[in-house]
């Protein structure tokens, strides 16, 4: 049995003197004689109320000892409960009986049992219907414990969920990038060798950033928009004058963090699901100062037609990852004919 409020040695001894002279009070009321209580303070009869109370809380609790641990799970059962009950209010009904008769016998030298028949009867219906309610007592603790216990295991499963979806964020690697990149390369090396070493360097720049962050939770802001600088120049390879980026408000992002890898995968789903040409350009805007601790990046709307799954399976990836470091979500909106994502920054002080 858990180490609950009844399994308490503090609890034990002390409550049952306490619930005794209720007890005592209770058995004069109902026997119309309170006033006894002028008579003496500590009386035969109170000591008798509180060693009752004693003895019907110790054996009602080693009843419930051994139908938990018989029962276990099954105790939540409603046909368990109704035992347990009848189990409690016949323990008691014993227990008290043999203590209150044997008091009379010994202690008030009584010959006959009718001659205290009335009081052992009284005594014995209120302590029995008080081993119903230590029982409905434990009953309380017993399931409101296995209640916090299935929400913990609830909780912590959605942690480990999170966690593992923080993990597949941050170990992606996206392998479109990489086959685009050497395209671009095979490229460049056949009219220009020094942009042709440059552009490697900027790709092993940016999958060295992805490899060394694999294993962090989080990384300054700092860094994640020099990841998409780089990010950016190996795209502009592609579309030279058809694709921007412009960063606002950098000083409003000092001291703020971010998911490894957040900004070169969003850049790169707005980038490979949009449509951009010498007509329609691509101009990417990062606002650092956006409103409620978000950073925005925003682009003209101009999707292809052809929904890409493995994008959306990303930005799902991204939502997840977000969620497990912060209440505030990552917003996806779509309004006057831009596109806007928004990000929470998140605070050093949220991750300790």
């Amino acid at each position: 049995m858990k180490r609950n409020l009844l399994n308490q040695p503090i609890f034990r001894l002390m409550v049952p003197p306490i619930y005794g002279i209720m007890m005592y009070l209770l058995i004069l009321m109902i026997n119309n004689d309170l006033e006894q209580l002028s008579e003496t303070i500590l009386n035969d009869e109170l000591m008798l109320c509180a060693v009752l109370a004693f003895l019907t809380s110790e054996s009602v609790r080693f009843v419930i000892v051994l139908v938990e641990r018989r029962l276990q799970e099954n105790l939540r059962k409603t046909g368990s409960i109704v035992m347990l009950f009848g189990v409690s209010l016949l323990t008691g009904a014993v227990v008290n009986f043999f203590a209150v008769d044997a008091y009379f016998r010994y202690f008030e030298d009584y010959q006959y049992f009718s001659s205290y028949s009335n009081t052992l009867y009284t005594i014995v219906i209120t302590y029995s219907v008080s081993a119903m309610l230590y029982t409905l007592f434990f009953l309380s603790i017993h399931l409101l414990s296995i209640k916090n216990e299935s929400e913990l295991k609830k909780e912590d499963l959605k942690r480990q969920n999170l966690e593992h979806q923080l993990e597949i964020f941050n170990n992606e690697i996206n392998p479109d990038l990489l086959f685009q990149s050497l395209e671009t390369l095979i490229s460049l090396v056949h009219h220009n060798l020094d942009k042709a070493e440059d552009f490697v360097d900027r790709l092993a720049i940016v999958y060295r950033y992805i490899l060394d962050n694999r294993k962090k939770e989080v990384v300054a802001l700092d860094d994640e928009l020099r990841a998409a600088k780089n990010l950016i120049y190996l795209f502009k390879e592609k579309f030279p004058e058809q694709l921007s980026l412009e960063i606002k408000n950098e000083k409003f992002g000092i001291g703020k963090y971010m998911v490894p890898n957040t900004l070169p995968m969003v850049l790169d789903c707005m980038i490979n699901g949009s449509i951009i040409s010498p007509w329609q350009p691509m101009n990417i805007v990062i606002d650092c100062g956006g409103e409620d601790d978000y950073l925005v990046i925003q682009h003209k709307e101009n999707d292809k037609l052809s929904n890409n799954k493995y994008i959306k399976n990303r930005y799902q990836n991204l939502h997840e990852a977000f969620a497990f470091f912060t209440d505030k979500p990552v917003i996806q909106i779509k309004a006057y004919g831009d596109a806007f994502i928004k990000l929470p920054l998140l605070d050093i002080k949220e991750n300790v």
